[in-house]
């Protein structure tokens, strides 16, 4: 029975971690390719904030 548990416990372990790490690496290449465009593209056109309406 105890076996049983711990065995339960490292599956529910195992799935956790594969899930966090699926969705950390979705989330890590969101945030970076997307902030990196948005940069450039401000960068590049030189918008200010009133234009963009974020002030």
């Amino acid at each position: 029975m105890v076996d049983q548990v711990f065995a339960l416990m490292g599956w529910i372990a195992a799935f956790g971690a594969i899930t966090g790490g699926v969705i950390a690496g979705i989330a890590r290449f969101t945030k970076r390719d997307s902030t990196q465009y948005d940069i450039v593209f401000l960068w590049d056109h030189k918008y200010t904030l009133e234009e963009l309406e974020l002030k």
